[in-house]
């Protein structure tokens, strides 16, 4: 054992014995699952039991995978002798706290695919020490995998790691091969370019690229590669353009934009970056990758993520669990283990020495078009924020809440609010979106999305709003441009049924109550603009086609909380008439802290194919482009108002 560590694999290790030690405490002798507390999931108790053994026991196989340190000599035993003990009371048939088989699209399958690598991260301390007839036992358990349906989508790595690690030990069957290859051949042709996976049917692409795809991708290639060196080859060529995208995604706080479904696994987001260096699949600076992938860790370590238990709690940056999809349960949130992945790489390592280099975010604005996925990431003032014009919100995630696609854009610092409504028809909320609402008040926003412009200076795509039961169909074009803290969106929609339709600016994150707003008089659309009292601001500008204004706020705890980032929030709304025709809308809007910045465009001419707007801090913007109609008149944007 040694203490010559350098600083930030120290800090790493002690980072996530910071997050185990509470584990620990809920560890009783014989059992297999951890009690934490917590809602349950749409599965099944036993899933659940699972889920929290399973997620655990990745985040202690990082920690007893790394090298060993004097202090943690007595956490690192206690640790690998419970596992050890749980895995043979949860895999023995005849014993009381049995997980039960794989099943036909069980959460079970998810959970032992991610056991498997656990179990292969250190086996030294959980695997090996087990007697044969412990990994007979243990082995049989994994083999119920075999036969089962299985999600369409990343869940088709979970058969490839299952039965690898059986091969690997002995426990092979003849048919195993095929499926191996079969399902690796399948999760290939979701990749859609530029290392960019489209997530099967659930036809997303988020933050899962870097949570599944690449994660289990480059932990085969680690472990089972040189089987197949041709593929292997593919998926480090494949992550090492995917980490050279990703790697602004992340602002100089170190936060990413919550964006896609299960964005409590928070720091899980960094695993890709860590793996791409230990399979030789990238050539980023090393110093820039640790620096990134150390201040993502910090930055959810720094806020108040906890339960009771002193457990990871759903949410963001904060105990949230309305945001947790119907799958989750208690246990869920530890998927951020994965982020531990850079601990895999040994202290002598060059990530662990190398002096760190700004990220992107850090070095300046930018802009950067990722067109195999149909988004845009721009760095905003060291936030960074995500231009969505690919990822469509298709059936299947409807019910985990059409809010985390459906948004024009999705900011750090700023985050969205979930849709107050839960059934799925009225699934949308109208921050940072446009939306439709119809008579009888179903309200819809974005549904099938295709990108169809895409540079350093606009994104433009086309896209649906509305639902199967009812014939509800508007055809909408939208093109956005953006200058500093704005954005300007335009919208040429048909609209196939009378609905009202809003645009809302940014949703400000507010963490005390109490903020006024004063109400918007009938007809007045001059730009909305609120400041918080720790000097950020919202503002949106109408440019045309809107005939009303108001506020979506939660300034009390009357209503339910919806903001993802904090319990109270400030938006402002735009809105039309009732219309059923083709139509066209425009507005600007804003988040930021310069409020010189936040001073409202003048529109100064305003001709088909050429708009020239001014702004008294930002100077002259103009834009060219086909989707620009002329305007009959200039709208007064000079004045503004502040509701507080």
């Amino acid at each position: 054992m040694s203490t010559s560590v350098p600083a930030p694999y120290r800090h790493w290790q002690l980072q996530a014995r910071r997050l185990l030690e509470p584990l620990a405490r809920l560890m009783a002798p014989g059992e297999a699952a951890i009690p934490i507390a917590g809602p349950a999931s749409d599965h099944d108790a036993q899933a659940d039991r699972l889920e929290t053994f399973a997620r655990p026991l990745t985040l202690a196989a990082h920690f007893l995978g790394s090298a060993p340190h004097p202090d943690d000599a007595a956490l690192r035993d206690f640790l690998a002798r419970w596992f050890r003990a749980g895995l043979l009371a949860g895999t023995d048939p005849a014993g009381p706290h049995y997980w039960g088989p794989d099943a036909s699209y069980h959460q079970h399958h998810v959970e032992m695919g991610l056991m498997a690598i656990a179990l292969q991260i250190a086996p030294a301390e959980l695997w090996n020490p087990l007697p044969p007839a412990g990994k007979d036992q243990v082995a049989r358990w994994f083999g119920t995998c075999r036969g089962g349906g299985i999600v369409n989508n990343n869940h088709l790595f979970m058969s490839v790691h299952i039965l690898e690690f059986l091969g690997r030990h002995g426990y092979a069957r003849p048919t195993d091969r095929t499926v191996i290859e079969t399902h690796l051949r399948q999760l290939e042709t979701m990749h859609r370019g530029g290392g960019w996976f489209e997530d099967g049917i659930n036809q997303a692409f988020d933050h899962y690229n870097a949570y599944a795809f690449h994660f289990y991708g480059l932990w085969w290639v680690r472990l089972h590669g040189t089987r197949d060196p041709v593929r292997a080859q593919r998926w480090r060529e494949w992550a090492g353009l995917f980490v050279r995208d990703y790697q602004h995604f992340f602002a100089a706080s170190g936060e990413h934009p919550a964006f896609g479904r299960s964005i409590t696994y928070r720091f899980n987001a960094v695993n890709v970056f860590g793996l791409a260096v230990a399979t030789a699949s990238t050539d980023l600076p090393l110093g820039r990758l640790r620096r990134l992938c150390t201040r993502n860790l910090d930055f959810f370590l720094a806020q108040p993520i906890t339960q009771e238990q002193g457990c990871l709690a759903f949410g963001f940056t904060d105990r949230f669990e309305p945001i947790a999809e119907a799958y989750s349960c208690s246990g869920s949130p530890y998927w951020c283990a994965k982020g531990f992945a850079a601990l895999t790489l040994p202290p002598e390592h060059p990530f662990w020495q190398a002096p760190e280099e700004p990220l992107p975010s850090e070095r300046g604005d930018f802009a950067h078009p990722i067109p195999a996925a149909g988004l845009l990431v721009r760095g905003v003032g060291g936030e960074v924020e995500i231009l969505n014009a690919g990822s469509m919100v298709g059936n299947t995630q409807l019910r985990y809440g059409a809010w985390k696609w459906s948004k024009l854009a999705y900011r750090t610092g700023v985050s969205f609010t979930l849709a107050k409504r839960k059934d799925f028809a009225t699934d949308w909320s109208f921050d940072s979106a446009l939306t439709q609402e119809l008579a009888d008040g179903r309200v819809y926003g974005r549904h099938s999305t295709v990108c169809v412009e895409m540079d350093e200076h606009h994104v433009a795509y086309a896209h649906g709003m509305g639902f199967k039961v009812g014939q509800v169909n508007t055809g909408v074009e939208s093109i956005l441009w953006w200058r500093a803290g704005w954005i300007l969106h335009v919208h040429h929609l048909e609209a196939r049924q009378p609905a009202v339709f809003r645009i809302g600016g940014y949703a400000l994150p507010l963490r005390e109550r109490g903020a006024t707003v004063a109400p918007r008089a009938a007809g007045d659309v001059s730009p909305l603009a609120f400041f918080a009292a720790d000097g950020r601001g919202t503002v949106l500008q109408n440019v045309h086609g809107f005939t009303a204004s108001s506020w979506d706020n939660r300034t009390d705890d009357f209503t339910p909380r919806t903001h993802v980032h904090a319990p109270y929030h400030v938006c402002p709304i735009l809105q039309t008439a009732r219309t059923a025709s083709v139509t066209f809308l425009a507005a600007l809007s804003w988040t930021g802290r310069d409020r010189a910045e936040g001073e409202p465009w003048e529109l100064v001419r305003a001709r088909p194919g050429r708009w020239e707007l001014r702004h008294p801090t930002l100077g002259p913007w103009v834009i060219e482009h086909w989707a620009l109609p002329g305007l009959p008149s200039v709208n007064d944007s000079r004045q503004t108002s502040d509701p507080r």
